[in-house]
């Protein structure tokens, strides 16, 4: 038997009446044949059970009807109507315990997932003594949220006593440089542009010592910790 040959079709009134006309044509040693065997259940009458029929007994059945003298009996004639039967595959059960160590691991991984999303984030009232990577304008060995504000405001104090300083050394750098240079000349003009001149230079020289300054303090803050750990 080949591989078409055990195709399944849907049993129809058609093939039925069909299986029917075959069972009273055929002898009784041959209803007992294994090769009529599905003709012979679906053809009993009352039977409903059977609901399919493979394409090897359809081509039996039309054997036997022509040689009984059926005219209409060919394969595609009693197949007509019908539809191949596809049975839906039954879902494999599955084991319990693969099923729980597998949720097992899912929720290991969601919790490790979880802890790398927060891991720089502090929990609302966090008493504990661990302490956060170094972050730059953040003191290490204290917590980021407890510091943030107070830390803030200070950087924020730093930098306006900075630039009022920046200003009062510029306005005081050109006025004595203003006031000196009569001794030079007398003319109105090249003084005030002394005077500027030696107040932009104080002005860009307080600004790259301020920037200097910040920049070490960042580097000597994020250095803090490795040293720490060693």
């Amino acid at each position: 038997m080949s591989a078409a040959d055990s195709l399944q079709f849907r049993v129809t009134p058609h093939i039925r009446d069909a299986c029917k006309q075959c069972l009273a044509a055929l002898s009784k040693s041959r209803q007992k044949s294994p090769d009529l065997a599905q003709i012979v259940a679906i053809g009993t009458t009352g039977s409903t059970e059977r609901t399919t029929i493979s394409l090897a007994s359809v081509k039996g059945l039309s054997q036997e009807l022509l040689k009984a003298g059926e005219s209409n009996a060919w394969v595609h004639q009693l197949l007509r109507g019908s539809k191949i039967h596809i049975e839906q595959p039954q879902p494999t059960p599955r084991n319990p315990e693969l099923v729980a160590r597998l949720d097992k691991i899912k929720r290991q991984l969601e919790e490790h997932e979880y802890q790398r999303m927060t891991v720089n984030v502090m929990p609302h009232g966090f008493k504990g003594t661990e302490l956060l990577p170094a972050v730059p304008g953040v003191r290490t060995g204290q917590a980021s949220g407890v510091i943030s504000m107070k830390q803030e405001l200070r950087d924020a104090n730093k930098t306006i006593s900075v630039i009022i300083n920046i200003i009062f050394s510029a306005l005081g750098v050109g006025f004595a440089v203003g006031y000196a240079s009569y001794t030079l000349t007398s003319e109105l003009g090249w003084r005030v542009l002394m005077a500027l001149g030696a107040a932009l230079i104080t002005i860009l020289a307080e600004t790259w010592l301020f920037v200097f300054s910040a920049s070490r303090g960042q580097k000597q803050r994020l250095q803090l910790k490795p040293r720490a750990t060693s």
